[in-house]
């Protein structure tokens, strides 16, 4: 034991470039948008994907606007846990994902808020369900509801 702080251990990893097998700009998802063979899946609240909010909580942002991305698929990921926490049986997630077309070929880019909830949708669908072709949109709402010169709809 010592009172005197110690010098961390110093260390040479470099960080590797972006993979864009698992990650979609918003050049991306304004490409995918009614494209056949890519689905957008906005895995946020009824209320987000509506436009009756822009954060999770119903807190306003200066400048930018409520709705979702045009012919993105509404799949809210609630229900992906049991009781302890942890992620449900395959057969299970399965049925939170139904809106899905899970065996399909399409590419699928995820999206919510900020890029949490995206990101477990991308980790279930891809690693639990075994789905190729899954991408996270990682600018998701707060990226694209700022950006002016995309489209918006809402219900």
């Amino acid at each position: 034991m010592s009172s005197q702080p110690s010098d961390p251990a110093e260390a040479g990893y470099v960080l590797p470039a972006p993979d864009p097998r698992l990650q979609a700009g918003h050049a991306a998802v304004r490409d995918a948008i009614g494209r056949p063979g890519r689905t957008l899946l906005d895995v946020r609240s009824r209320d987000e994907y509506r436009g009756e909010r822009f954060w999770p909580s119903g807190g306003l942002e200066p400048g930018g606007r409520a709705g979702h991305v045009p012919s993105a698929v509404h799949q809210p990921i609630d229900g992906l846990y049991d009781e302890r926490g942890a992620f449900l049986q395959t057969a299970a997630l399965r049925g939170v994902f139904s809106s899905t077309d899970l065996d399909g070929g399409d590419e699928l880019i995820t999206y919510c808020t900020i890029g949490g909830r995206a990101c477990t949708a991308w980790f279930v669908l891809t690693y639990l369900i075994g789905r190729d072709g899954v991408r996270v949109y990682d600018g998701s709402w707060a990226e694209w509801g700022r950006m002016a010169d995309v489209p918006v709809e809402q219900d």
